[in-house]
């Protein structure tokens, strides 16, 4: 069966690394049926637009309200109006399906949310968003609040993304164990290994029209297992970890060099 190619938005703000790891997995032929339109970063010079740029997709960079002073609440949302109106505007232009949130320091206002509704995904470093979600709760926050609960996990959560921070439908999640010595940053890294690997995971389910939300949209049901699908996924996938372990075991040889 030939699917329809879905077409995709990226919203981002800083390194890249996971916005790399969907580059990587559509290169390999793992990530099917999706195209990369556009990059959009709310912050200029942004490193993640050099990744978009070597792997020659196009990238917008629109001034948000990161970084910004206002002299008014009102001034901010304003500008934070302007920034959502043009992105829809681009939205429009590439005939988007799906918006993806990656590593974006920023909050899309209500009117772009509910213009798209169950298509703008994100992922957000954390298991339990009830605890380690919301306002604030960004980066190594969130990484050091986790540690200093002395929870016994962490991990990540791909979801959608609703008005309330965090709390969209979750489509998928992956536990990370804790360690005893572990560090806001030593989880941080680990849980970043996962994220590239769950995200382009969850976009390959809804692509295949296979994540099924509740009549209210509060809740995902997702199958993974039917047809095998979750077998032939990570059959896929072994080529993005060869590619991991051969970039790192590079990368140490020229360290020691």
């Amino acid at each position: 069966m030939i699917q329809v190619v879905k077409n995709l938005l990226f919203l981002a703000s800083g390194r890249g690394s996971n916005f790399k790891s969907f580059v990587d997995h559509i290169r390999l032929g793992i990530l099917k049926a999706v195209a990369v339109k556009i990059l959009v970063s709310n912050r200029v010079n942004a490193p993640v637009l050099e990744i978009a740029r070597i792997a020659d997709i196009a990238t917008k960079e629109l001034v948000g309200t990161s970084g910004r002073s206002f002299v008014s609440k009102e001034e901010r949302e304003k500008a934070r109006l302007d920034f959502d109106k043009q992105c829809l505007e681009l939205v429009h232009q590439f005939s988007i399906d799906y918006v993806l949130l990656a590593g974006f320091d920023q909050i899309l206002s209500k009117s772009f949310v509910d213009s798209m509704p169950c298509r703008i995904l994100n992922i957000h470093p954390a298991y339990d968003l009830r605890a380690f979600g919301g306002k604030n709760m960004v980066g190594s926050k969130v990484h050091d609040s986790v540690v200093r609960s002395e929870v016994r996990y962490s991990g990540c959560t791909v979801h959608f993304v609703a008005n309330e921070i965090d709390q969209g439908p979750a489509i998928l999640k992956e536990r990370v164990a804790i360690l005893p010595d572990d560090t806001a940053g030593s989880l941080e890294q680990r849980i970043l290994a996962y994220e590239h690997l769950l995200y382009p995971q969850a976009l390959q389910l809804l692509v295949d029209g296979r994540v099924f939300l509740s009549d209210d949209r509060t809740k995902c049901y997702v199958d993974r297992f039917s047809d095998n699908w979750d077998i032939e996924w990570w059959k896929r996938q072994e080529a993005y970890l060869r590619k991991i372990q051969f970039d790192t075991i590079t990368l140490q040889e020229a360290q020691t060099s």
